[in-house]
């Protein structure tokens, strides 16, 4: 709908663009509020607030057209954004209000598998109700989806943690107090820098594969269709296998070998688009090498989640997650824009995309050493905060 009024490419990707400088410029007072006040009213709140935005941007619609009406939609972008990093920074503080520590793996994985699966029939969804509804009709959807989401997560009995009083400070004195606790875990900085270094590199394959395989290999879209179907069914098979394993052991050996599995994909996918431009062969190894990459991201991504939601204070996690997820996605949007100016620069996307592969392997197998010795350390942190952190 917005496409079609404004004929503005921002209608389509101002999602991307809005979402992530709204999370860098809140992360620190989300975190902090998160880790001061009471969870389940957070969550409350943010889905009350994302109704009455829904209706209020509904109401203003009319009076805006033409290209004003990315106005009201980026102001709600923007407000919803706030929203969103609230109700999942608070969601994901009280994971071990909601079930024990043993479960904890459990219900993140399989919440992040339900997330996957509702991407995967999103977009089938979302044109089918377009074609059959109006606008109002789908925001007024959108309302009642936020209701049944409200009621369930309201019916949760979350449990009440016990942690000591603390006396109310500066939100500089929290984020200080957050730079400190980092310093004293080094794993967690080697986490937020390798979500950084993963995220930075997957951009070269969300940009380059679709500009390769329509623009350089002259394929028809059916061929993208298929390596994005290979990403949705990667990360939910990866999220599902994270479920089913009964003890989350082995933390280095996860993180270390999925970000070399996603080198190894993007080394792969660039390799096939150089040497085949034979629209099967494409399709279906790059279906292959996608869902590779992205069940190989989705370990990696669940590894660093759950490993902070296990061994991270009750009274500081919120501020931990925010920021890991805030500086983790943040690097995104930067990432497209080098990408983007390097595939519009160099004729050879493919090389781009093996070398951008390469890079990250290398940067994996230099950082092993390093990243097994902070992660020992961590270890003996754990056991000695042990009555703190359960």
């Amino acid at each position: 709908m917005l496409l079609h009024a404004t004929h503005s490419p921002l209608s389509f990707g101002m999602n991307i663009a809005v979402g992530p400088l709204i999370s860098l410029l809140t992360f620190i007072p989300i975190g902090n509020f998160v880790d001061t006040h009471n969870h389940k009213r957070i969550i409350f709140w943010g889905y009350v607030l994302r109704m009455i935005g829904f209706l209020a941007l509904a109401l203003a619609l009319p009076f805006f057209h033409g290209g004003l009406l990315l106005i009201p939609v980026a102001i709600f972008i923007a407000i919803d954004s706030i929203l969103v990093n609230l109700r999942n920074t608070a969601y994901s503080a009280s994971i071990r209000q909601l079930v024990r520590m043993s479960d904890v793996a459990k219900l993140t994985s399989l919440t992040t598998a339900v997330a996957s699966a509702s991407r995967i029939l999103s977009p089938v969804l979302g044109i089918t109700l377009y074609a059959l509804i109006s606008v109002e009709g789908l925001i007024a959807l959108e309302i009642l989806a936020t209701l049944v989401a409200m009621l369930i997560m309201m019916s949760l009995h979350f449990y009440e943690v016990k942690a000591e009083k603390q006396e109310r400070v500066s939100q500089r004195q929290q984020f200080k107090q957050t730079l400190q606790y980092v310093k004293k875990r080094p794993f967690i900085r080697d986490g937020i820098v390798a979500e950084i270094v993963v995220n930075f590199f997957y951009t070269a394959v969300v940009t380059g594969s679709p500009f390769i395989i329509v623009n350089q290999l002259g394929l028809p879209n059916s061929v993208v269709i298929w390596t994005e179907t290979g990403y949705s069914i990667g990360y939910l098979t990866g999220s599902l296998i994270t479920s089913r394993l009964r003890q989350q052991n082995h933390f280095g050996l996860k993180i270390m070998s999925t970000m070399i599995s996603v080198g190894i994909s993007l080394v792969g996918l660039g390799f096939l688009f150089t040497v085949t431009k034979n629209q099967m062969i494409v399709s279906v190894i790059g279906m292959l090498l996608s869902l590779l990459m992205e069940l190989s991201f989705a370990i990696f991504d669940l590894a660093i989640e759950i490993r902070l939601q296990s061994t991270v204070e009750h009274n500081i996690l919120g501020r931990v997650s925010s920021t890991l997820y805030t500086v983790g996605y943040a690097i995104m949007p930067f990432g497209t824009l080098v990408y983007t100016w390097l595939y519009d620069m160099f004729p050879r996307g493919s090389f781009i995309m093996m070398i951008s592969g390469l890079i990250l392997i290398v940067y994996t197998v230099l950082s092993i050493s390093q990243f097994v010795r902070n992660i020992k350390k961590d270890d003996l942190y754990v056991e000695e905060h042990a009555d703190q952190i359960n």
